[in-house]
């Protein structure tokens, strides 16, 4: 078995054939120390060393490719705009923020102590749920104190209050006691309906319907005391999703959960009507935008 040197061309490392009998041929090899691929051909007892067409014109590809001196750089490319998530991102938390002292001035506004406000004339108006009757000569009581009032007919009471919120408790001769929570907002005295003048219903109005018999009945809440129970905390809520909606557009973190934090800073309602215009026009830079995530629109 009979064994022939050979130098390889790319580093001239010095490495073995073993002809196993031949005494001629072409035969491929790799290189052990640069891994390139070789033609060696044996014959006459001499040897060549020989590199593949393929391997010189990659080589040659490599090795003649030149920069032009005058070929423009190209520079990396970057986001739109800089600010503009961080300008979006403002947007949206100043509405957010808005929502929250909203929600803090509803529940501050709905506990307040209104003793320097003048007295307000409300409407309290007394039915006999049997025959749809108006009573006469009920005792009124406002927080357990008992009330003066005017008789204007129709179970029609005229009462003067603060604004605040109130228990009220009718008590009428053969009728259950009927008690209703409500609130009397800061308002002009002796608001009328045109049509009818009479106040309006659950803002200076407020009807009570009795049942025969004895024992309690407890009527429904008016309406502003559903939006004092109500409505700050879902304020509160949606703020707090507005806020975690600003940071995900400020980090670019998602597109979706960018549009997500903006419409619910909407439901926030900050400062009734500046806060949802600011949400509104941060949603619609999030659209033309939208690019700018760093997963795009996808997640």
């Amino acid at each position: 078995m009979a064994k022939k040197e050979y130098k390889c061309p790319h580093c001239n490392n010095i490495n073995q054939l073993i002809l196993m009998g031949y005494s001629s041929g072409t035969f491929e090899k790799i290189c052990p120390s640069c891994n390139s691929k070789l033609e060696i051909t044996l014959k006459n007892d001499e040897i060549n060393v020989l590199i593949p067409k393929d391997e010189k014109k990659e080589n040659n590809l490599v090795q003649n490719t030149k920069i032009p001196n005058d070929y423009k750089k190209y520079k990396m490319e970057s986001p739109q705009n800089i600010l503009m998530p961080k300008i979006i991102a403002v947007l949206i938390l100043s509405s957010s923020i808005m929502g929250l002292l909203t929600g803090w001035s509803l529940i501050v506004g709905f506990n307040s102590d209104y003793e320097e406000y003048d007295d307000i004339s409300i409407e309290i108006v007394v039915i006999s749920l049997s025959n749809f009757s108006p009573l006469q000569n009920v005792t009124i009581l406002f927080n357990n104190v008992e009330m003066s009032y005017e008789y204007s007919g129709n179970g029609t009471y005229n009462v003067l209050a603060t604004p605040g919120k109130y228990v009220a408790k009718i008590i009428a001769p053969m009728h259950k006691n009927t008690t209703m929570e409500f609130f009397i907002a800061p308002q002009e005295s002796n608001l009328r309906l045109p049509d009818t003048d009479e106040g309006l219903e659950g803002i200076n109005r407020f009807v009570f319907m009795m049942e025969e018999g004895n024992g309690e009945v407890f009527l429904e809440d008016n309406v502003y005391l559903k939006i004092s129970s109500w409505c700050p905390n879902l304020i509160f809520l949606f703020s707090i999703i507005g806020i975690w909606g600003a940071w995900v557009t400020y980090t670019l973190q998602s597109y979706k959960n960018a549009q997500i934090g903006a419409f619910f800073s909407v439901l926030g309602m900050g400062f009734l009507i500046i806060g949802p215009i600011l949400s509104i026009i941060a949603l619609y830079y999030l659209k033309k935008h939208k690019n700018m995530f760093t997963a795009s629109f996808k997640n």
